[in-house]
């Protein structure tokens, strides 16, 4: 009898230890799967939760910085730019000479992060030969760099033919159909952070500065901006479409429920705090910009209070710039914003995208943020925008 039990209890517990232990195997394997993920920098569900992934430079953003200053300081010009596939492209013309020694210059930025070069193509041509390398980081392709060599008899026969009067370099500024392209930066959210009128006078370029009224440093640095000849403007909140669980106190924002009342003493108490601001742009907005009775109702306090209006245009189906041409306030809109990706690299495309832009239609505007990612960055372009025949203005002069 004590024997049948005990088959009897062994046959009962079977199934219950066989499906444990498939269940353990299958959250041992899953525990397995996410953690190499997270190794690997992907997103775990477990780990990235217990272990934040550490925010660092990613090995893309390194190359593009180390490569970046090499060419900045051999003088070597490039186009560059992030496609829609994330993948870095740059296109370079380069003497003979001086080939050689950027490739292996390139090529050891590559290896000390690990990453590979490939040759993948090359084009011979009677004055030139144009070689197409490839960068992969991991399995993917991270870079396309384009570099066009002019061969050394081409150069020679340039130092040869005969020469003209020579006249003392001027810059020329190229003109378009609509005339000399003009660009404008717009930094905003000055006064909420430790950097800005100082970087904006070291910048040695027009440039405006967008102050948030109620930030902690709005008053000093409008007066330094205003010491060092800058323009000051008003950068006003108003209520954006997902605010994240955020109330807004309509003292300081301007919401839906915002009444005339409060709008104008809102636009008003931000003039008595920046008295020398002449125009103003939005903070956030999403929400507010798109509707056309609010930003009818603002406008007409904005044209009251004799600003001009620069829509930042944080959402695609803005309807403010519209609004204010209809009014008749002196009036734009934001083309580029330079660092909604937080990069020199990122910003130093955005930068050169906004020059294309303008070089199409005569004249673009960037907003930028306090970051010194997007002053180097700015500060790096500043050769390049003035080599591809564009102005540098204040925004005040785009105004339409």
């Amino acid at each position: 009898m004590t024997g049948k039990k005990q088959r009897r209890s062994k046959k009962k517990h079977t199934p219950k230890h066989f499906f444990v232990f498939f269940i353990a195997i299958a959250l041992i394997t899953v525990v397995l799967l996410e953690y190499i993920d997270f190794r690997n920098g992907k997103k775990s569900f477990i780990f990235t939760k217990l272990i934040p992934l550490k925010k660092h430079p990613g090995k893309i953003e390194q190359f593009n910085t180390n490569f970046l200053r090499v060419l900045n300081k051999n003088n070597i010009d490039c186009d560059y730019f992030q496609d829609e596939d994330e993948i870095f492209h740059f296109k370079i013309q380069i003497d003979a000479p001086r080939y050689t020694g950027l490739v292996s210059k390139f090529k050891e930025i590559a290896r000390q992060l690990k990453a590979k070069v490939e040759l993948s193509e090359i084009q011979g041509k009677t004055d030139k030969a144009i070689m197409l390398y490839k960068i992969m980081m991991g399995k993917k392709v991270s870079h396309l760099v384009l570099i066009t060599k002019l061969k050394k008899s081409t150069v020679q026969a340039k130092k040869t033919e005969p020469k003209k009067e020579v006249k003392p370099k001027t810059r020329t500024v190229k003109k378009t159909r609509h005339g000399v392209p003009k660009i404008a930066f717009i930094i905003d959210d000055v006064g909420a952070y430790d950097i800005g009128a100082m970087e904006l006078k070291k910048l040695g370029i027009p440039i405006s500065a967008s102050i948030l009224p109620d930030s902690p440093r709005a008053r000093e640095e409008a007066r330094w901006i205003q010491q060092y000849g800058l323009p000051v403007m008003l950068h006003i909140p108003m209520q954006p479409k997902n605010g994240n669980g955020q109330t807004y106190d309509g003292d300081h924002t301007i919401t839906m429920n915002s009444t005339e009342d409060e709008i104008r003493e809102l636009i008003r108490r931000a003039r008595r705090i920046i008295p020398a601001a002449r125009g103003m742009n939005n903070h956030q907005g999403s929400l507010l910009t798109a509707n056309r009775q609010m930003m009818t109702r603002v406008l007409k306090i904005i044209k009251e209070e004799g600003l001009f209006f620069v829509d930042s245009r944080t959402i695609y189906n803005t309807v403010a710039y519209d609004i204010a041409k209809q009014l008749g306030i002196k009036t734009a809109y934001k083309d580029v914003f330079l660092d909604h990706i937080k990069t020199y690299s990122h910003s130093l495309s955005q930068v050169r995208r906004m020059v294309e832009i303008a070089r199409q239609k005569g004249k673009a505007i960037a907003i930028g943020h306090p970051n010194k990612s997007t002053f180097k960055a700015i500060r790096d372009s500043i050769k390049y925008i003035r080599a591809k025949g564009v102005k540098i203005v204040y925004v005040s002069e785009l105004l339409e």
